[in-house]
């Protein structure tokens, strides 16, 4: 790392939390793509959540632009603005969207990103269907989807883009969306299936102007491994997946998650309109397993062998090194996995600022989606109980100055 990016960091640390003292073994060493990282541009920072982690943006954002738009993350089912005869098949999801939206419209929301589950959170158990939709049936879905006037239901006038499902590779309520149905089940959703959908979403967008990011795979619990290419290429018939394998794959291991998803996109690309040479144009990923591995200690990015977003660039290079990179889900204290105690101001401060070193490492890293601005371990505000702020965290002001324009 260049001594004035150092200077500049350490600066950014004594200024917000004096108790930090950052030193060179807390670096990240992932592969360097630019020979100047201030030539990079400033970094776009996005929030997940319901309409409590939205409604408390203003605290970041402040009244200009001077940190970006304002990008917000929704989570609904596949199948929300379906209808049937008039009537809504969910109706208790597609309130709860709804509600979302114009509580992001009221909050100034340049830009919606929806991430497609099995279920609404807000939607009955009984409306739960085990099944994966076919590609017919989602395609459908999400046309009516976007079809739908948001602005007459909603007041909501911003962009919305997508990610075509939430985490597939991983069988959770959180996750995909399926519960996992043993332990040790492979995904409900197949990492094929998975690709089609994102090509079936893609299809859509040609015609409205709107754009999926691909991937979006989870990484936690170990699930990271889904990212690893064992394959030479993707660049290959089904059938001959893996014939050669990567450089990195020394122990003779089968396709990767991400092996399978990248040869479909590839092999299927023609069957949604598009040319065989059809490479997504942004990717998505979850970064929550090099975080949570920072602040356990057990890995710092060096390598590909040790390194979540340096799997993510050695997938995505050669015909796929277009795409921009999104971090559509991380933070500095996941819920479940920390405690409020656990996850102090200088705890945080001092994964955020491994984090951004890895932003830092590559131009192509774009966006960071927060998870969560309040509430949970990784919060940048302490609000009371009835929900007030009585206090910004230092890392708030940290990711402030990181995307200030």
């Amino acid at each position: 790392m260049a001594p004035s990016k150092l200077g500049s960091m350490m600066l950014r640390v004594a200024a917000a939390c004096a108790a930090v003292a950052m030193t060179l073994s807390l670096q990240p060493a992932v592969a360097q793509e630019r020979s100047n990282p201030h030539d990079q541009q400033p970094l776009s920072l996005g929030f997940n959540g319901r309409t409590n982690q939205i409604a408390a943006i203003d605290h970041f954002y402040g009244d200009g632009d001077e940190h970006g738009p304002r990008l917000c993350h929704y989570y609904t089912g596949w199948d929300t603005a379906v209808h049937t005869d008039g009537t809504p098949d969910h109706p208790s999801g597609l309130a709860a969207n709804i509600a979302w939206l114009e509580n992001a419209q009221a909050n100034g929301c340049d830009e919606v990103m929806v991430s497609f589950k099995a279920l609404s959170s807000a939607d009955p158990a009984d409306e739960f269907d085990p099944d994966p939709p076919t590609v017919e049936e989602y395609q459908a879905a999400v046309a009516d989807y976007l079809d739908t006037d948001w602005e007459t239901v909603a007041g909501y006038t911003g962009d919305i883009v997508l990610t075509a499902w939430n985490e597939p590779n991983l069988n959770a309520t959180a996750g995909n969306g399926y519960p996992p149905p043993s332990p040790g089940a492979e995904s409900v959703i197949s990492p094929r299936l998975a690709a089609q959908y994102y090509l079936a979403a893609s299809e859509l967008c040609e015609d409205r102007g709107c754009v999926v990011a691909a991937v979006d795979f989870g990484s936690n619990g170990g699930h990271w491994v889904d990212y690893m290419t064992n394959c030479a290429t993707a660049n290959v018939p089904r059938d001959q997946l893996c014939a050669e394998p990567s450089k990195h794959n020394t122990e003779g291991l089968p396709p990767s998650y991400l092996d399978l998803y990248r040869n479909e996109i590839i092999n299927a690309a023609t069957d949604f309109g598009f040319k065989r040479s059809f490479r997504p144009a942004v990717v998505a990923y979850h970064g929550w397993a090099d975080t949570n591995a920072f602040l356990n200690g057990t890995r710092h990015c060096s390598g590909y062998d040790d390194c979540l977003l340096e799997r993510v660039l050695y997938a995505f290079r050669g015909s796929w090194q277009g795409a921009e990179i999104w971090n559509t889900e991380d933070g500095a204290g996941q819920p479940g996995f920390y405690s409020h105690e656990e996850m102090t101001d200088e705890r945080q401060v001092e994964a955020l600022e491994y984090m951004l070193e890895l932003v830092d490492s590559t131009p192509r890293y774009t966006r960071l989606y927060w998870t969560h601005i309040v509430g949970s371990p990784s919060r940048l505000l302490i609000t009371d109980d009835d929900g007030q702020v009585e206090r910004v965290r230092p890392s708030l002001t940290i990711l402030q100055d990181a995307t200030r324009r």
